[in-house]
């Protein structure tokens, strides 16, 4: 009998991922992917893939539709896992809707006693830190207290940790942002598919990684090392505007700073031993699902160039030049 699966997100890069990972092996979840919008184009191609996933409208700011969701499935076995992963709501932004919502589907699930619940957060620079986050990042620390609070009670929770998408490297934009990372940025990449593997992995061994923290990271690498896996894997260099005007977005853009210094947090913490965890943590990662390097998305991405740009209108490139 399949397992019920509520995906979350899925029709962004994430949810998608995940999917396509759990069909490898498609009689062993009936995945539920919610939708706010359920003609959509993404949503349609979702509901033509087959009878294992079924396409459902809800909206994570209307309590109401989500429970009808999980009542729905009551009669099928109940819900047996969830994966939770919210939409950003942009560099410098407020975001105590994104916290509200991540409680929400946590508290929902808590009370229909899902057997796994994987939320997707962020890779961030240990306990020494936590108290400096703010607005995305306070909300996901947030939620997760919230998942570890209802832990005690029997809660399920898993946390993946994702580190900075390779994704944002893709078309003109892309260029934008290697060129403002590059000014000095010490980089923890891995591909949203990577992401996808490593939640199907949970899924599938879910007692395994039981109140675990897993970090989503395919290579801690320098800027300057992300160019050169580039280069080895295309033979071209990596595309990027000029120096001078990743430096002039830097200087003009407070939210992009901010990210950058939590981006070096996360770096010197780990490099310093303020973080000493964040190794048992990625090893965990790998345990669930293989991760690429960013020498082999490279390599990968440069065999079907332009598939997927513009992939989520919210890469960092578009934030940094008020296009979210």
């Amino acid at each position: 009998m399949r397992r019920n699966l509520l995906v979350t997100g899925a029709t962004g890069k994430q949810g998608q991922a995940l999917i396509r990972a759990l069909l490898q092996s498609a009689e062993e979840f009936q995945i539920y992917a919610l939708t706010r919008k359920i003609s959509s184009p993404i949503a349609q191609n979702l509901a033509s893939i087959g009878d294992s996933v079924t396409v459902v409208e809800g909206d994570l700011d209307d309590t109401d539709s989500i429970v009808k969701i999980f009542e729905k499935v009551r009669g099928y076995g109940g819900m047996w896992g969830v994966f939770a992963v919210l939409a950003f709501p942009g560099l410098g932004n407020n975001a105590d809707g994104e916290e509200r919502q991540g409680k929400l589907l946590a508290d929902i699930a808590f009370h229909y006693r899902v057997h796994s619940f994987v939320y997707s957060s962020s890779f961030r620079a240990g306990e020494k830190y936590e108290a400096e986050l703010m607005l995305s990042g306070r909300a996901k620390a947030n939620i997760e207290l919230r998942c570890m609070e209802l832990g005690q009670r029997g809660f399920p929770w898993t946390i993946i940790r994702p580190g900075f998408f390779m994704e944002n490297f893709n078309d003109f934009i892309g260029s934008i942002s290697a060129s403002v990372l590059k000014k000095g940025l010490k980089d923890d990449t891995e591909a949203s598919d990577d992401i996808g593997k490593v939640a199907a992995g949970v899924f599938r061994n879910h007692e395994k990684f039981r109140h675990r923290i897993l970090a989503v990271v395919g290579e801690f690498a320098t800027m300057n090392q992300v160019y050169e896996s580039h280069k080895l894997a295309t033979g071209k260099p990596m595309p990027a505007v000029p120096s001078g005007f990743g430096w002039l977005i830097l200087k003009m853009n407070k939210a992009t700073q901010e990210l950058i210094e939590h981006c070096e947090k996360s770096y010197h913490a780990r490099m310093w031993g303020e973080y000493p965890t964040w190794e048992s943590e990625w090893q965990a990662a790998k345990e669930a699902g293989k991760m690429k390097t960013c020498y082999e998305w490279f390599g990968d991405r440069s065999k079907d160039e332009g598939r997927d740009a513009d992939w989520n209108k919210v890469s960092v490139g578009k934030l940094m030049v008020g296009r979210s």
